[in-house]
């Protein structure tokens, strides 16, 4: 998806796959300086990666933090604070307004803070988002009904108001929960293909539980529902967050950046998601995953006998915060 930016058809400008708009040319020389335009997880996977590769990268985002859409807010604060530390430079509450080319520069005019301010770089990326592709492919032909979001209309099954037709992937961007992610598009293709050809039982999608990770250093993971969700969704809840300081091997290795955050039912005490900003919290979070599929509740976490130190003892320890203070634990989070 493509902000609205004067000017910015007239100038040269890079997408998430790291191609000039309308030239078939990868980006072949480090630039010097990158602004990026949009603060979700392809501009923090792709603005930390060309900032240690010595990038001078700045990061444009018009809501208050990183991540501001589907992540808790704890989150994108953390991540914030780790990529400030490493010198990337983001600037919130920014909206672009105009772009131009000067003197082998992009020119980017925005309003921040309430005031005018000017970005200078030597390439511009934008990142602001994805949405299903189905221009230009007939599909109209076909009698196929998209939404007003330009995604292909499926059931619970995948199939489409043209009953021999099935969608699945990115294709059928958000509905039913769906994630635009390669192993959510794997899933459902599989599902689509039996759907479609086996003859057998429909089956459909569970969108209830999907783990998501962003590839930064420290990672972000999360799987479920955030607390807001949760609530939006009728349910009473409990959340906690803790700082990775109290997980004793984040000690060990010396790398204590990042938080956790557990939500749960208040009343049934079933854990309704997770969300990680850790090292290696991309490998942890599918131990939140597995869990959730079976509805675990906060108190099967603290029962399970977690391995002494590793990262996924913070699961544990997160869940223990819920009936006491974990500062205070001894060694084992027990």
């Amino acid at each position: 998806m493509l902000p609205d930016i004067d000017g910015l058809d007239q100038v040269p400008y890079l997408t998430s796959d790291l191609l000039t708009v309308d030239e078939p040319m990868e980006l072949r020389q480090l630039p010097k300086s990158l602004l990026i335009v949009g603060g979700g997880y392809i501009a923090l996977e792709l603005g930390q990666m060309f900032s240690r590769f010595g990038t001078e990268v700045t990061i444009i985002e018009r809501n208050a933090q990183l991540l501001a859409h589907g992540y808790e807010p704890e989150v994108g604060r953390s991540i914030g604070e780790s990529f400030a530390e490493e010198g990337i430079q983001v600037v919130t509450r920014a909206t672009a307004r105009a772009a131009r080319q000067q003197q082998g520069e992009v020119v980017l005019m925005a309003t921040a803070g309430g005031k005018e301010r000017q970005f200078r770089a030597e390439k511009l990326l934008v990142a602001t988002g994805r949405r299903p592709n189905t221009d230009n492919i007939g599909i109209e032909r076909a009698g196929v009904r998209v939404t007003e979001r330009g995604a292909v209309a499926v059931d619970e099954h995948l199939r489409t108001n043209v009953p021999h037709i099935f969608a699945a992937g990115d294709v059928i961007g958000r509905q039913h929960d769906s994630q635009m992610a390669t192993p959510v598009g794997s899933r459902q293709g599989g599902i689509a293909g039996n759907n479609a050809l086996s003859g057998k039982a429909m089956q459909t999608v569970d969108h209830r539980v999907i783990p998501r990770v962003i590839f930064t250093d420290p990672q972000v993971a999360v799987v479920g529902r955030t607390d807001a969700e949760a609530v939006a969704a009728g349910h009473r809840c409990w959340c906690n967050t803790l700082p990775m300081s109290l997980v004793p091997r984040a000690g060990a290795i010396r790398d204590t950046r990042g938080v956790i955050k557990m939500v749960a039912d208040a009343e049934m005490n079933e854990v309704l998601g997770v969300s990680m900003v850790a090292h290696n919290a991309g490998e942890v979070i599918h131990e939140a995953a597995m869990a959730m599929k079976f509805r675990a509740t906060v108190q099967d976490f603290i029962d399970l006998l977690h391995v002494y130190p590793t990262m996924a003892e913070a699961l544990k320890i997160v869940a223990i915060s819920k009936y006491k203070d974990p500062a205070k634990l001894s060694c084992c989070a027990e």
